[in-house]
């Protein structure tokens, strides 16, 4: 019954596309990752990235290989949620993030009932028809006191799409469940772009690791894979054009994906080799210039394709839910 009454949205996970084969196995080894993951107390890890610099892959990524890359987390209790202000009404707020975290490790370890047992209650005696915002907050405080011998993976993605009401508050509650005083083992893995909120209260957490500086071999392999296997570019302007790419790209994956997607277009209208890599350093240097060609594009394109192109774009920004596709 508490289960149920911790129903939640999500539909974000899914959509998050999977890591480039190969890619993202720095993690393991990178200095201040080892330090976190080696604290026998609670800490803190905090994932900063610009905008399509890979944070959802890489927070999906681990979890999604914790347990086989650390055999020490196969008694842990592990829980995510991903942040969007892309699904639904609710997926972006802070609400449905405290329900989907607490249904996750009641559902995983029914021992823990027991710090929900007191809420839990007033949540019936009240007749409530949803958990009231600080009754979901008490609870997840009360981890503090969780048994060490039963450690806690937190996995939290892209706060800065989490409504900006209660952020603070949400920030403040998960820095006091790393407190080194608190006897529990809880780890924070946390992704975000940079927030002034966040940034105020992760000063005292020294564990960063900002992505942009450290995915740069990540997005050579993408690049070069692409290159060779789908633009089939050889030999110096397979080199020229992967150079090219891997110094603009800024850490930014969602440049390069874009990019790939200009370059295939260029293939199929029959373009050789030297005018791909000519085009390839014409285009934008930036996701902002990058959209606006996109919808420049689509201005210049038949009359009756701007008409529906416009309706569409209508649809989809007004729905009161996501569209299925």
């Amino acid at each position: 019954e508490c289960l149920r009454s911790l129903q939640y949205d999500d539909t974000r996970y899914d959509k998050i596309s999977g890591e480039h084969h190969g890619s993202l196995e720095w993690l393991w080894k990178h200095p201040q990752y080892l330090q976190w993951s080696a604290s026998a107390t609670s800490s803190l890890l905090y994932i900063e990235g610009k905008p399509g610099s890979g944070k959802s892959t890489l927070a999906k990524y681990f979890e999604e290989n914790l347990l086989k890359r650390e055999p020490n987390a196969s008694s842990s209790t592990v829980a995510h949620y991903f942040y969007t202000f892309r699904g639904t009404v609710l997926e972006s707020t802070h609400q449905n993030m405290l329900q989907s975290i607490l249904y996750s490790i009641l559902k995983q370890d029914e021992s823990a009932f027991y710090h929900f047992q007191k809420e839990f209650r007033d949540f019936l005696h009240h007749n409530h028809s949803e958990w009231p915002f600080e009754s979901l907050k008490r609870v997840l405080s009360s981890f503090a006191n969780h048994p060490p011998t039963k450690p806690l993976y937190l996995i939290l993605d892209a706060m800065d799409e989490s409504i900006e009401d209660n952020r603070r508050s949400i920030i403040q509650l998960l820095c006091n469940l790393c407190s080194e005083e608190n006897p529990c083992s809880i780890k924070i893995f946390l992704a975000s772009r940079p927030v002034p909120e966040l940034k105020h209260h992760i000063q005292e957490y020294p564990l960063v690791i900002t992505l942009q500086d450290v995915n740069t071999h990540d997005i050579s392999r993408f690049a070069v894979c692409f290159l060779e296997k789908e633009i089939k570019l050889t030999g110096k302007i397979l080199g020229e054009a992967a150079d090219y790419i891997i110094r603009n790209a800024d850490g930014v994956f969602v440049w390069v994906s874009l990019v790939k997607t200009e370059l295939l277009r260029l293939v199929e209208t029959g373009c050789t080799d030297a005018e791909i890599l000519h085009c390839l350093k014409n285009l934008p240097p930036d996701l902002e210039e990058f959209y606006t060609l996109m919808f420049a594009r689509l201005e210049k394109g038949h009359q009756r394709d701007i008409g529906v192109g416009k309706k569409l774009f209508r649809f989809v920004m007004f729905a009161r839910r996501p569209l299925p596709l």
